[in-house]
């Protein structure tokens, strides 16, 4: 059925201190084929935007070291709003949360979906079980996974009309005027 066709999805979840390009690739290469545009931190869309590669992240913890906080400080504004923004685009959100691994970017974006009402799709990693206490309270646990492979099953039967869109979350456009 093509549900969400030509819809936006952002890839949610850390990136300094763990490796976020493994599952975000999987996430593009399952839904880009079915017309799903997925906004990816690491790939920004923007005509003028921010490098957030790894080798930029690097260079900014050496401007960390010799105290050039203007520098670092500047980049981390730009990276902030072209991410938000990504956010408020995006039809729905894929998560993924690793409960060991502080991500302050994440907690953020999540925040600006929630406040949003956009619908949520998050894996916690080591099980829904591990999810962090504040993260019940936020986001809903029916949305909850414990693989990126489970969240693309879900969305690919919202996609294909055998599991129907249950949650007023959902805002869709019109198919075209997506």
């Amino acid at each position: 059925m093509n549900v969400l066709y030509r819809t936006k999805c952002y890839t949610i979840g850390a990136m300094e201190y763990a490796n976020g390009i493994n599952w975000r690739e999987l996430v593009e290469n399952t839904l880009q084929p079915r017309n799903i545009t997925i906004f990816n931190p690491y790939k920004k869309p923007f005509i003028n935007d921010c490098d957030e590669s790894p080798d930029v992240r690097d260079r900014m913890r050496q401007h960390m070291l010799n105290k050039d906080y203007e520098k670092v400080t500047q980049w981390a504004r730009d990276i902030r709003r072209y991410d938000l923004n990504l956010v408020d685009r995006s039809d729905f959100i894929i998560a993924n949360i690793i409960p060991s691994t502080a991500s302050w970017g994440t907690a953020e974006e999540l925040s600006t979906a929630v406040a949003a009402r956009k619908p949520i799709f998050t894996v916690i990693q080591g099980g829904i079980e591990k999810c962090p206490l504040w993260l019940m309270g936020q986001l809903k646990y029916k949305y909850m996974y414990n693989t990126i492979e489970d969240v693309l099953k879900m969305i690919t039967m919202i996609d294909d009309g055998i599991q129907p869109i249950d949650s007023p979350s959902w805002r869709l456009l019109k198919p075209e005027l997506r």
